[in-house]
């Protein structure tokens, strides 16, 4: 890219034409306009008209491809995901299922992101009825929700987009009868017909459930093991509370990988002296002490050591 600017003189270079975009811009401070920018090429610019049909969010991924010959084009995203998360998780999220309660910001970025990252299906509950402060925090409600007599709620205005998001995921919304979350809906061992039972419950709108409400689903969660999680707006602030179960297991601690260390020497006590602090053990026992090459090998106590190749 070239550009001519004035040098005082107002003299200017000439302005190459082979393949590159020249401006003409005028920097004399006498005159404040500009001349209009101009683009030269060997070759005819043309700008193709703007299309008149241009796809709705579904046509650019979503379910239909299910019933076309580019579904295997969703194996490279896939892919992705199983580099970004590992191969255990993503073989988890498969059979994770997620009652999401409320629709408003929180509701819907949550149950979006959910359902991208392929987990195996996700239930949404919101029976208020849209208003236009709702178009605000939620992206999926249309001036159609919100027009006057509608009888439209923030489950049923979300749902058809959210399920164009992954053809893998099954995505449906509970019945806007239902005025509040039953122990029937907790405890379904078949929810969206995946065979699984409910995984999790995620509370976003408090204002849809009362206290007691809210005591009652987070005890039936934890007794049969259901991670229960509310994450609240209130404006400008936000509350997060999580229960995991008295059963919850945290399988990686950290999150690193498993390291490989090269054993140097291997030495055997056949009685353990009074100076070494090893657990479980006491003086005279026999004992392995076993060392490895690198200075920093960033284990501690109760790390899990597999001996290989020896």
């Amino acid at each position: 890219m070239s550009t001519n600017e004035s040098d005082g003189s107002n003299k200017k270079r000439p302005a190459t034409t082979n393949n590159t975009i020249t401006t003409n811009d005028t920097t004399d401070t006498s005159r404040r306009t500009k001349r209009p920018r101009t683009a030269t090429t060997d070759t005819t610019m043309t700008t193709p008209p703007p299309s008149t049909n241009q796809p709705d969010w579904g046509d650019w991924m979503g379910s239909w491809k299910v019933h076309s010959d580019q579904i295997d084009q969703e194996a490279e995203r896939i892919d992705r995901q199983t580099a970004a998360f590992g191969g255990e998780t993503i073989s988890r999220l498969k059979d994770l299922t997620v009652l999401m309660v409320g629709c408003q910001g929180v509701g819907v970025e949550t149950a979006k992101n959910l359902i991208l990252s392929n987990i195996g299906g996700c239930l949404v509950w919101d029976p208020r009825r849209c208003t236009p402060a709702h178009r605000g925090t939620n992206c999926y409600v249309t001036d159609a929700d919100v027009a006057g007599g509608t009888t439209t709620t923030l489950a049923q205005a979300s749902i058809a987009e959210l399920k164009t998001l992954n053809p893998f995921c099954r995505v449906d919304a509970v019945s806007s009868d239902v005025t509040t979350i039953g122990d029937d809906l907790l405890l379904n061992s078949n929810v969206l017909n995946t065979q699984k039972p409910l995984a999790a419950v995620v509370i976003t709108s408090l204002g849809l459930l009362s206290k007691a409400d809210l005591y009652r689903i987070n005890q039936t969660c934890r007794t049969n093991n259901i991670a229960f999680v509310v994450a609240a707006n209130h404006g400008i602030t936000c509350s997060l509370f999580s229960d995991f179960g008295p059963n919850h297991e945290i399988a990686d601690a950290t999150g690193e990988p498993t390291q490989t260390l090269a054993v140097s020497n291997v030495e055997v006590l056949d009685s353990k002296a009074k100076l070494l602090d090893i657990s479980n053990t006491k003086p005279g026992d026999t004992v392995i002490i076993v060392t490895v090459a690198e200075a920093e090998q960033g284990m501690d106590d109760g790390d899990v050591v597999k001996l290989d190749d020896m």
